[in-house]
This record gives structure tokens, C-alpha cells and sequence, in this order.
């Protein structure tokens, strides 16, 4: 596939997603709706532009190389991870999965070095602890690990 196509399929997908975040915003109470729309209104504006140099700049010789490897796709991966994360958040609990959240997406990014992961845990997390609990006393969810 040449690359052109690859850019004018991601700028139509993009406003494709970012039409739909904008509808979606319109119920949102209290004037909650302009951030999204706002965010979304540059996203189109930008896909627009993308998607106009991808039909300007046509040259048919470039192609689109896959790369199925673990080091191009773990961004993916992490994407992944963070997808799970938001439903197990109201499963397990808030801390126990931004424990596990951490400590996984570290392993996959490449970081190894198991004292750097533990005292980042250890001061990330009460430090989240003490500003959503004691500072803003934001009700977290509570899973049935904690």
C-alpha cells in the first residue's frame, strides 16, 4: 500500500473518531461539552490538513513497511494495557491495579532494574493515596482487592 494511502485512511479515521467524541460531548451536563469539542474540532482541523498533504505529496514508489517485532508494536501493547486498566480499576480496586499497571508496563517498556520499579512504586503510590484521599477526598474505587 503506498504511503499516501496509509495517511489519507489514518486522517479519515481520525476525524472519523473525533466527529464522534464530538456528538458524544453534546449530552455532557454543565457546560461540560467544550473541552471535548474544542479538542476535537483541532483534531479534525489538523486530520483535514494531513489528509490534504497526503493527496499533494502522491508518490506511488513509497510503500508502507509492517514491522510485527516486539520492540515497534509494544506501544501497542501499552495502549492495551491501559485499556484494561480503566474497567479493572472498578473490579480489583484503584491502587491494586495502578499497582499492577506500573509494575507491567515498566517490564514492557524495557526497564529491568527491579530497585528503580519498587521505589517508584513506593513513593507513587501513597503519594496518589495522599492527594485523591486526603487532599481532595475523591472517593476512588474499591474493588475487592482494595
Amino acid at each position: 500500500m503506498p504511503v499516501y494511502v496509509g495517511r489519507a485512511i489514518t486522517a479519515l479515521s481520525l476525524i472519523a473518531i473525533s466527529a464522534y467524541i464530538w456528538i458524544a460531548s453534546e449530552e455532557f451536563p454543565a457546560n461540560g461539552h467544550q473541552v471535548p469539542q474544542f479538542t476535537s474540532g483541532v483534531a479534525i482541523f489538523l486530520s483535514l490538513i494531513l489528509l490534504f498533504d497526503a493527496f499533494r505529496n502522491r508518490d506511488s514508489s513509497d510503500k508502507i513497511k509492517l514491522d510485527f517485532s516486539f520492540a515497534s508494536n509494544k506501544q501497542f501493547l501499552i495502549l492495551l494495557l491501559s485499556i484494561i486498566y480503566i474497567p479493572s480499576i472498578f473490579t480489583v480496586g484503584y491502587f491494586t491495579s495502578s499497582f499492577f499497571l506500573l509494575v507491567l508496563a515498566t517490564l514492557i517498556v524495557g526497564v529491568r532494574n527491579f530497585k528503580s520499579i519498587a521505589i517508584t512504586i513506593a513513593i507513587s503510590l501513597p503519594l496518589m493515596y495522599a492527594f485523591f484521599e486526603l487532599f481532595l477526598h475523591a472517593q476512588l474505587p474499591r474493588g475487592w482487592l482494595i
